[in-house]
């Protein structure tokens, strides 16, 4: 493979379908390449779906790895037709999204016959694993990225820490694509919804929530793929919901950041903890009021009041209340929004983001 850049990133992509994880390397992977710094290379599970690797294939190439699953988390067998693949494609880091490669990619390292550098970053709010096989890879990782400091102290408890050569909190960004100066209509109550459509994210108890407000003026899109063993329940909640009319699945996405000014309030029901929501911090970066569970990393960059509002997760009183305010309310949602767009600008822009990265890589 002939080089055009500094080095060589392999990134090491363990789902088969797009979510935040992918997200998060489609914007590193672009941006490092338009920087003329690295060339990027994307390893996919054999199945992945096929939308998602034709994004990947325009801004590099996309081989099958057929080992990238949960199940061969410890196998031999897998990390070795890794280490093949690295030398093949001449790798200089590998860069791993998802805890369940850490092993595969540490054995790869040792078994690759020239010099590679991993990194890793934690999406997750989990506990690391203690076992032996799980203590050595951590030894091999040269850079531990956690997305939060919630997740840091989460993952790597004080007593692993010794485990690790570097831990870094980086917090996450996107990048954007709207013109300097463009903001949402604030006049008009639209709401929306982007990410995976599962039980995790709460869109059950926000259709819920929505019931209780139907007196009121709103609209609701939701942008996202119903994720796999949980579609029956989302149609089943879908069709008993008695404001069903004023909901439009868009399903899919990938242009969801050039249809974001065109919404002024964006919500966000997650009942697990959310180790830094790609999808507040989007809706932040373009000016929308957000609403979003006051559980997880997200308290962390939303102040309630300021420039967002936080609900407990799983009350749908609550949540109905403070989209209430908001459709209300414009001169609020006006209010949240901007201060949302200049926080997002002044702290998590993707500039500050891709700043510590390349420190991380070395470039």
């Amino acid at each position: 493979m002939e080089k055009t850049a500094e080095v060589t990133i392999a990134y090491y992509i363990s789902s088969p379908t797009w979510g935040g994880g992918e997200q998060y390397v489609f914007d590193l992977a672009a941006a490092m390449k338009e920087s003329g710094k690295a060339t990027p290379v994307f390893l996919f599970p054999a199945g992945s779906d096929e939308r998602m690797i034709a994004r990947f294939r325009s801004i590099g190439v996309c081989p099958a790895c057929p080992f990238a699953r949960k199940m061969y988390r410890f196998s031999v067998l897998a990390s070795w037709r890794l280490a093949r693949m690295m030398e093949r494609y001449e790798v200089d880091i590998l860069h791993v999204n998802s805890r369940f490669a850490y092993f595969q990619a540490a054995m790869a390292k040792r078994m690759c016959r020239r010099p590679v550098r991993l990194v890793a970053t934690q999406h997750l709010v989990r506990k690391a694993g203690n076992g032996l096989l799980w203590r050595w890879a951590y030894r091999q990782i040269d850079t531990l990225v956690c997305v939060s400091r919630l997740v840091r102290s989460t993952y790597v408890p004080a007593h692993q820490e010794s485990s690790f050569k570097q831990i870094e909190v980086i917090h996450n960004s996107v990048r954007i694509h709207q013109e300097e100066g463009q903001i949402p209509d604030y006049t008009k109550a639209r709401i929306i919804f982007h990410g995976r459509i599962c039980e995790e994210k709460g869109v059950i108890g926000l259709l819920r929530a929505l019931e209780r407000i139907q007196d009121l003026p709103w609209q609701l899109d939701i942008a996202g793929e119903v994720k796999t063993g949980y579609r029956t329940r989302w149609e089943q909640a879908l069709a008993a919901c008695t404001v069903k009319d004023r909901i439009c699945l868009l399903g899919f996405r990938s242009d969801i950041r050039r249809m974001l000014p065109d919404y002024s309030i964006g919500v966000l029901p997650s009942v697990v903890p959310e180790a830094f929501s790609l999808t507040v911090l989007e809706d932040m970066a373009y000016g929308l009021a957000t609403v979003s569970s006051n559980n997880g990393a997200v308290p962390e960059f939303v102040e309630d009041g300021s420039n967002g509002l936080l609900t407990a997760p799983d009350d749908t009183v609550a949540l109905s209340e403070a989209l209430r305010l908001l459709i209300l309310h414009s001169e609020m949602r006006e209010r949240l929004g901007r201060q949302a767009r200049s926080d997002f600008q002044n702290k998590y822009n993707y500039d500050i983001f891709i700043t510590k990265m390349n420190k991380i890589y070395g470039l």
